[in-house]
């Protein structure tokens, strides 16, 4: 029996984190420096000037100071390319060449499994169809007449779909069943039930992935003369959901990593030409309106949104309608429209780059967007200033974040020209407000536990984060290493319990993190640990810079833990004498001379 399939779902999952060299999966995506045995970069989770990310290969942990992000292998992929438990392990088996057993698949895998395996290997079909003979030539011509070449086509693995009905059909049906890619939407069933046939016919050929790069589907541009419909995308699959899907973000990840925002068009040759032209952050839907889903995942890699639609009116209409689920998210968006009817592949390829980064710096904010003058776009009536405001007042609705609600409300009183009283008043009413009322004095955008009692969070969350995370790392180097040790160390453990416990740490969260093995007598476990590090800012800023130190002694631990005790005793000693010189010195001016006695007797002591 293969020993992949004998292996349990732990097994599994250590065999993965194993094989996985930490630095240099993170060191695909961090520029990393050596730092003794560790590693440092700057945080790719929050912007900073000085490195404060730390990859710790000793221990198999990364773990940022700045923002207190960290955890493993399992844990970077997640929270970079913002994907799930298990499909960052699957991400990692694959890199290492590990096949997962059964048990640590969830239901409904394998089917998915043989539809992405399907479009995979349609994928494969239709670049080798492109780049065949004579068969390809107007296809090539086509792709070369809009102004695309390499290293673009292959980056965004385009193809082509043959001309005749059973191409696809006749190459695949060889290696998995009609049945299974008919689920995937490669071919269809004839009417008569007599066979399949190709679904794709003389067409350009966009793959579209998901986050994490599994070719979901397909979009299909026709390029012969009155074939209709112009884009064809594959229908909906159990793998192919065209509202939750990106077109182009794996590509595209890096680019609003780096800028911070996304730019989102409409088109899949719309997305390749910006890439094309420096704008490395460019993602698409994939023919449908901007949908929550798609917005939810935008809002999840933390970035602005810049949508870049035509300026006609159906583009007008499309980034107005992309305003909702956007807001909702949470995300900060402004809106550019291209003028005279371009699209951004054609705009670009007469006005060039430069042109469009012009234009870029200018886009419009919500406010600013709905109070321009060409809202309605080419051909329509505008609608009304009061129609406008209403539906600014409906958009408040959609953001829960109460200092960017008030920045709204303050940045659309100013651009239409109204009273901020006005505008508060009627998104506080849900637009229903028949009243003009004036805010009462000194009303300000809430900050603070005012910011924090208008969004419904407990101030004492906001001000300092979960109990779990709220207290950051000694500041004192003997603190934070006798604090690791007895993390890691029984011998530390046993000297620390003897000597008095958890009382020699000041913090609170920091003597509950180490209490319960203090009163063991004994260190985490590994497994143990690794879950700590993965749950527990706190443990893996202790870990980040004590690398282990194998083969060292029970004994030879309790001495390097006495060492460590006494001097922080002397520390202790030093600071408590320091609080009651300042003591004297406020008794003595007060007068207090009970005091004054007991103060001079503790000092003498």
């Amino acid at each position: 029996m293969n020993a992949n399939v004998r292996m349990s779902g732990e097994e599994a999952r250590e065999r993965v984190r194993d094989a996985t060299d930490i630095v240099q999966l993170i060191g695909e995506r961090v520029q990393l420096r050596r730092a003794g045995r560790s590693f440092k970069g700057l945080c790719p989770f929050h912007t900073e000037k000085t490195p404060s990310f730390t990859v710790t290969p000793d221990r198999q942990i990364w773990h940022c100071f700045g923002c207190s992000k960290g955890g493993d292998v399992f844990a970077f992929v997640m929270e970079l390319d913002k994907v799930t438990f298990p499909e960052a392990i699957r991400v990692l088996a694959d890199r290492a060449g590990i096949d997962l057993p059964k048990q640590e698949r969830g239901p409904g895998d394998e089917k998915f499994d043989k539809l992405y395996q399907a479009n995979a290997l349609a994928r494969d079909f239709f670049r080798a169809s492109l780049a065949s003979g004579e068969a390809a030539k107007k296809a090539r011509a086509y792709i070369a007449a809009r102004g695309f070449e390499e290293p673009w086509l292959t980056r965004f693995e385009v193809g082509w779909a043959p001309e005749g009905w059973d191409g696809l059909l006749t190459a695949l049906t060889k290696l998995l069943p009609a049945d299974v890619l008919e689920q995937a939407g490669l071919i269809v069933r004839r009417g008569d039930g007599s066979g399949h046939y190709d679904r794709f016919r003389n067409r350009v050929i966009f793959p579209v992935a998901t986050a994490a790069g599994k070719i979901a589907g397909f979009g299909a541009r026709a390029i012969a003369e009155g074939d209709e419909p112009k884009y064809l995308n594959s229908p909906e699959t159990p793998v192919f959901r065209k509202g939750r899907l990106l077109y182009g973000l794996p590509i595209a990840r890096a680019g609003m990593r780096e800028s911070g925002e996304a730019i989102v068009s409409e088109g899949y040759l719309d997305v390749m030409r910006l890439h094309a032209c420096g704008f490395t952050n460019a993602v698409s839907t994939c023919g449908t309106a901007l949908t929550p889903e798609q917005a939810r995942l935008l809002a999840r890699l933390q970035i602005k949104v810049l949508l870049l639609y035509d300026g006609d009116d159906a583009g007008v209409r499309a980034a107005d309608r992309g305003l909702d689920p956007l807001l909702e998210a949470g995300v900060d968006v402004r809106v550019l429209l291209l003028p005279g009817g371009e699209d951004p592949d054609s705009f670009l390829r007469k006005e060039g780059a430069g042109a469009l980064r012009e234009r870029m710096e200018s886009a419009l904010d919500v406010p600013s967007f709905l109070a321009a003058a060409g809202t309605a776009g080419a051909g329509a009536a505008n609608p009304t200033i009061e129609a406008r405001l209403r539906r600014l007042v409906g958009l408040l609705g959609h953001v829960e974040d109460p200092i960017r609600r008030r920045l709204l409300i303050r940045r659309g009183a100013d651009v239409f020209g109204l009273e901020e009283s006005v505008l508060l008043e009627a998104a506080q009413s849900g637009g229903r407000s028949r009243r003009v009322l004036k805010p009462r004095a000194g009303a300000d955008v809430p900050t603070g536990a005012a910011a924090a009692a208008a969004a419904g969070t407990p101030a004492e969350v906001t001000a300092q984060g979960p109990a779990s995370e709220n207290e950051p790392a000694p500041t004192d180097p003997v603190e934070r290493e006798l604090a690791g040790r007895v993390l890691t160390e029984e011998g530390a453990v046993l000297e620390v319990a003897a000597q008095g416990g958890a009382n020699y740490f000041r913090g609170e969260t920091l003597r509950r993190l180490l209490n319960p093995w203090l009163t063991q007598g004994r260190p985490p476990r590994e497994d143990e640990l690794r879950s700590l590090m993965a749950e527990s800012p706190l443990t893996r800023a202790l870990l980040a810079e004590l690398p282990p130190e194998p083969g060292r002694t029970i004994e030879a631990s309790r001495r390097e833990a006495r060492d460590l005790i006494q001097r922080l005793e002397e520390r202790l000693l030093k600071a408590r004498k320091q609080e009651i010189r300042d003591a004297i010195k406020k008794a003595e001016q007060s007068g207090d001379m009970e005091l004054q006695e007991s103060l001079n007797a503790e000092w003498r002591d």
